[in-house]
């Protein structure tokens, strides 16, 4: 008899251990270690929504990683003098010169709860890089001037770290063997002075690629990445372009720059000042409509600028190349809006790299967007900028596959 009693105990014990087991939540952490991939990045499906803060819930323990490694190629050279100095000059250096041969390690997971797709990607950066073609003053020629959009060399990185994704939306030639390759025309004629030789557009016509761009300046304003597309561009050589906006909804940046004359000639100055403001990289529509930003008014032939209450003589310092710590942003920043504004974001710089937490609908009922059936999968590319404008280091042929 006791030896029936001891089996019928230890079956009872055997059948709450598997009750309790298949009732343990998909998320659960303490789930084995869901393991990783360099090609696939499997989209768990969540039982709840992960906090959109820029710190790493124990949730995302359970979704495989996607890791990989970003390199930047290297590409033919300029043709052209691509920044404002130096016109007509022949650089003589590679499109993504002296970025290119960098590589940036990635992990990147995803979930899916409800209507909406969630994603954590984090790679390896020591800078959390802001300086983006800041206005500082030159005395040489007394004029107001920005920093370098494209480098020189590699003490002439001023610009801001990014990321971007693409998806096709329905079919796409070319895409599913060379992803984001398949958008990309090298190589092309010089069409206009300052164009750049590399284009990115379709061959043909009515198809579509989703694009996802995160900027670090000018994507903090409301925490969004700015949702973009690629369509067909007839092959012009390089005045041929197929990257736009979404069909809806508005930037959420604009250039801080305006046109005046300073007794002479007329000269680019920066649109808005904060008097007394440091290490400033960003002039928020905030900061323009309370007027603590001021607009600048007048210039004159020694580079001092007014604004209604005051004036900044740059003779008083602060505002030198690379090293000012007054000098002025380049860009004013607000919301994205409507098709623009379909992705929120939440990005962090740890002191090593970047964590970025960001979220979409599965299905945001917009032509210019991928839907994410559950049940089909998606090649995608993922792209990292590094300080860099143009020069990003690229991972293709990656798919996204949802756990069934």
């Amino acid at each position: 008899m006791q030896k029936y009693f001891i089996q019928l105990v230890a079956l009872a014990f055997i059948v709450t251990t598997v009750a309790l087991s298949g009732c343990k939540k998909d998320d659960d952490p303490t789930d084995p270690d869901p393991g990783e991939s360099t090609t696939e990045l499997l989209v768990k499906q969540f039982s709840t929504a992960p906090g959109l803060d820029g710190n790493i819930d124990d949730m995302w323990a359970t979704a495989q990683r996607l890791v990989g490694t970003t390199e930047v190629p290297e590409l033919a050279a300029r043709g052209t003098h691509l920044n404002g100095d130096g016109e007509g000059v022949e650089e003589n250096l590679g499109l993504f010169a002296p970025y290119s041969g960098e590589k940036y390690n990635f992990t990147m997971r995803s979930g899916y709860v409800g209507s909406d797709i969630y994603f954590l990607l984090e790679w390896e950066d020591e800078a959390d890089s802001r300086d983006r073609q800041s206005w500082y003053f030159d005395p040489s020629d007394k004029l107001w001037k920005g920093e370098h959009k494209y480098a020189n060399n590699v003490d002439d990185k001023y610009y801001e770290d990014k990321f971007a994704m693409l998806f096709p939306i329905g079919d796409v030639t070319g895409f599913n063997a060379s992803t984001c390759y398949a958008t990309c025309h090298q190589n092309l004629t010089l069409e206009q002075p300052k164009d750049k030789h590399t284009r990115h557009y379709l061959t043909k016509d009515g198809e579509k690629v989703d694009m996802w761009h995160w900027k670090r300046v000018r994507g903090t304003y409301a925490g969004q990445v700015d949702d973009q597309m690629m369509t067909y561009a007839e092959p012009t050589g390089s005045s041929a372009n197929g990257r736009h906006g979404d069909s809806t909804g508005e930037a959420g940046y604009s250039g801080n720059s305006q046109t005046l004359n300073n007794g002479e000639v007329d000269v680019s100055v920066p649109k808005y000042i904060i008097p007394n403001k440091t290490e400033y990289y960003w002039i928020s529509q905030d900061d323009i409509d309370n007027g603590t930003a001021k607009m600048i008014t007048e210039v004159d032939i020694d580079g001092v600028l007014s604004y209604d209450g005051g004036t900044i003589n740059p003779a008083d310092g602060g505002y030198e190349h690379a090293t000012g710590n007054k000098r002025f942003p380049s860009v004013t920043t607000k919301a994205f809006t409507l098709g623009r504004a379909d992705i929120s974001i939440e990005a962090k710089h740890t002191g090593n790299g970047w964590v970025c937490e960001f979220t979409r609908k599965l299905n945001t009922n917009d032509a210019d967007d991928v839907v994410f059936d559950v049940t089909k999968e998606f090649p995608f590319g993922l792209a990292i900028f590094n300080n860099a404008a143009i020069a990003h280091a690229i991972k293709p042929n990656l798919m996204l596959k949802f756990e069934q």
